[in-house]
Order: structure tokens, then C-alpha cells, then sequence
């Protein structure tokens, strides 16, 4: 896979050589390559995940072992920061993934920062200050539901305060992240979750009220009825350490069905 990345004063081609870590990265002749960015493109595409160590734990259950054979290499994509993820999972709350998406792209049209390289535009998610002084009417414009525009707003507070930032989180377990998160006004479990496996990385966390989870699942273990939020917790627990790739493979399903 390759991927070009364009600043006003800079392009950056990166390449990923194979699905178990390689990477590699040029900018143009004579140009050196910020040292940050391998860190940066390493953690977006989870090139530092143990996908041996992960393998050796999942494939132990013959429910994954088949889904990782057929996805084998595919690795969990992370939003650059824990603001962003709780954005994209208050937008996608209780609405189809192709409604959300819709939303999302009409969000950054109207108010993120937006930058044109070689011809081309591009589009980024609107930054904590630029939430905050859009206000309700242009959010609402987007598509965005009043309830919904309150949390958006609480989310950007918190992240212009440095309550969201990765150092906030350092030190807590999963749990406590979680129920620290769940104090913003909007976010739920499900989202404060979402929120943890997108946005800071962690490998635990498995969003058992998920409706993609769920409906995976009942396929794969062919139920007759959708599996309740405490049966797939409790059977995600034979998961755990991995339990974020667990729910990757199990997504993954859903996009083959398609």
C-alpha cells in the first residue's frame, strides 16, 4: 500500500512494504523526513502491533482462527488523537454507518481546515477551537441533531482544556479510562469505548453493544436471535489481551458481506 501525504511545503510518500511491520517513507531529494513521522504513520496504522503475539492468542479459539486466516496482516487503523475518535463516535451514535459517514464528510467541508497541495484538496477534522466557534446553527447545518451538537461541543471543552490528551490517560487501566471518558455529557459506554480502541490504541477493549459486533457474531456462531451485550462480553473474555483485534476480525466480516 501507498499512501502521499502534502503539505504546503512538502510531499511525503509512505510505504507499506509488508502486513507484519516494514515501513518505509520518502520525502522529495535532498529533504529530510521529520524524525516523528515514523512514530506518527507507525501508530495510525498500528505497524507496532504484535500481530504474532495477537495470532497466538486468538487462533486458539476456532471461531477466530478461520477469520484471521482469511484477513491475515489486517491491522487496527487509529485516529491521530482521542478528541477525534469521541467526534466520530458521538456522530455515528444510533445512526447507519453510511448516514454517519455522510455527516462526518459534510463536517469537514463546512468547518475544518482545509489545504490544496499540487491542485488537490484536502480536508481535516475541525480542530477543538474550530467546534466551539462554528456554533449550533452551522453544526446543525451539517445534519448534525441538537442533542448531538451539545456533546460535540462538551468534547471540544474538554479537549481545549487538555483533559483528552494521551498523557491524561497514561496510568489508568481500561475501566477507569473508560468511566472517565463516560463523565462527558453524551458519551456512553459504547462510545467511550470506540473512543479508547480508536483514539488511544488500546488492544483490550472489546465494544460489546455494538451493533456490527453484534450481528457478526450471530452469524458466526449462527443464532437464531442476536446475542445480548452480556453474552458477547462474556465470550470476548476468552479474547482477552486482544480483545480490540478480536472485534477487527469480527468487523471485518461485515465489509466481505457487503
Amino acid at each position: 500500500m501507498e499512501f502521499d501525504f502534502g503539505t504546503a511545503t512538502r510531499q511525503v510518500r509512505v510505504t507499506v512494504i509488508d502486513p507484519t511491520r516494514q515501513l518505509s517513507a520518502t520525502s522529495e531529494p535532498g529533504r529530510a523526513l521529520p524524525a516523528h513521522f515514523r512514530t506518527v504513520a507507525s501508530a495510525l496504522w498500528g505497524l507496532d502491533d504484535n500481530l504474532t503475539q495477537c495470532y497466538a492468542t486468538l487462533c486458539q479459539d476456532p471461531l477466530l482462527a478461520g477469520l484471521i486466516a482469511s484477513n491475515r496482516g489486517l491491522r487496527l487503523i487509529r485516529t491521530p488523537d482521542l478528541y477525534e475518535a469521541l467526534v466520530m463516535g458521538v456522530i455515528g451514535q444510533q445512526i447507519s454507518v453510511t448516514a454517519a459517514e455522510a455527516i462526518r464528510h459534510r463536517l469537514l467541508l463546512a468547518v475544518g481546515p482545509h489545504r490544496t497541495v499540487q491542485s488537490r484538496e484536502y480536508h481535516g477534522y475541525p480542530v477543538s477551537a474550530q467546534i466551539l466557534d462554528a456554533g449550533e446553527r452551522a453544526l446543525r447545518g451539517v445534519g448534525i441533531s441538537h442533542p448531538k451538537v451539545r456533546y460535540l461541543q462538551a468534547i471540544a471543552e474538554c479537549d481545549a482544556s487538555g483533559a483528552l490528551s494521551r498523557e491524561a490517560f497514561d496510568g489508568l487501566d481500561n475501566e477507569r479510562a473508560i468511566q472517565r471518558l463516560m463523565d462527558i455529557p453524551g458519551v456512553g459506554r459504547w462510545t467511550a469505548e470506540i473512543a479508547m480502541l480508536r483514539g488511544l490504541g488500546r488492544l483490550d477493549i472489546f465494544p460489546a453493544a455494538d451493533l456490527g459486533l453484534i450481528v457478526a457474531t450471530q452469524s458466526l456462531l449462527r443464532l437464531r436471535a442476536r446475542p445480548t451485550e452480556h453474552r458477547l462480553r462474556t465470550l470476548a473474555e476468552r479474547w482477552r489481551g486482544w480483545r480490540s483485534y478480536a472485534a477487527l476480525y469480527l468487523w471485518a466480516t461485515l465489509t466481505r458481506a457487503r
